[in-house]
């Protein structure tokens, strides 16, 4: 019994929408695991201006960022490839920085160094992480509608969804920006209306019948929206 039931946890984790997990989750795993030494830089190290714990994290660093480098982004993140490929080039740059400053006896500069690495690591972060988990959320749905149920027209599958997305777009209606993006929250909400109002149409669209060219609109408009939610934040 224990055995069928593991058989079908690994089937359902990579049959998620049909596609398999990774493709619709925002995370680059060796982003995220890079973070471990990015938290001893920059929380221990750096306050306590220990350069030599700096030199030795030097291996971690470098060894982390070919990682980074080596990665491939999710089909979910493909739109965010040019801004992916600007972040890594900045990150790339704040590494050999880093790489310089430990082979020289510039405490300060090594400090800036170990500072503008954290800096850039978080730039690269937040280009793959929404900064509301409730868009992550709604734009898992409207990635798999917009990439491959409305190019191959599978109008059962967007009517399937469709639940699911109101719902997660009258969540995003009721988000509340962290206390940094506070002063975005009425742009914030106001986009975020309009992107329910664009399901609310998509949803009648698809309810009245079969029409690609329709559904096709409204999708587009769907996701046009979301793009216009995105761009608050930029």
């Amino acid at each position: 019994m224990k055995k069928v039931l593991m058989l079908i946890l690994i089937s359902l984790s990579f049959n998620l929408y049909g596609q398999d997990n990774h493709e619709v989750k925002s995370e680059v795993k060796e982003l995220t695991e890079f973070h471990d030494v990015i938290y001893q830089i920059w929380h221990t190290a750096w306050p306590e201006k220990n350069v030599e714990m700096l030199k030795s994290l030097l291996p971690d660093v470098e060894k982390g960022f070919e990682k980074i480098k080596s990665a491939k982004l999710p089909g979910i993140l493909r739109e965010k490839k040019t801004k992916w490929e600007e972040g890594l080039k900045k990150f790339s740059e704040s590494v050999e920085a880093y790489k310089k400053a430990s082979n020289e006896n510039d405490s300060k500069a090594f400090l800036d160094a170990a500072e503008k690495l954290h800096s850039d690591y978080e730039a690269l972060v937040r280009v793959i992480k929404p900064m509301v988990k409730e868009m992550d959320e709604f734009h898992q749905d409207l990635y798999m509608i917009y990439h491959y149920y409305m190019p191959e027209f599978n109008y059962d599958k967007i009517k399937s969804l469709l639940e699911n997305l109101n719902k997660k777009a009258e969540a995003l209606t009721k988000a509340k920006l962290s206390k940094r993006l506070e002063s975005k929250q009425e742009m914030f909400l106001s986009a975020a209306n309009e992107l329910k109002q664009s399901v609310v149409e998509l949803t009648e669209t698809v309810n009245k019948g079969k029409d690609k060219n329709s559904i096709n609109k409204a999708v587009d408009k769907m996701h046009h929206k979301y793009e216009q939610l995105e761009k608050i934040f930029n």
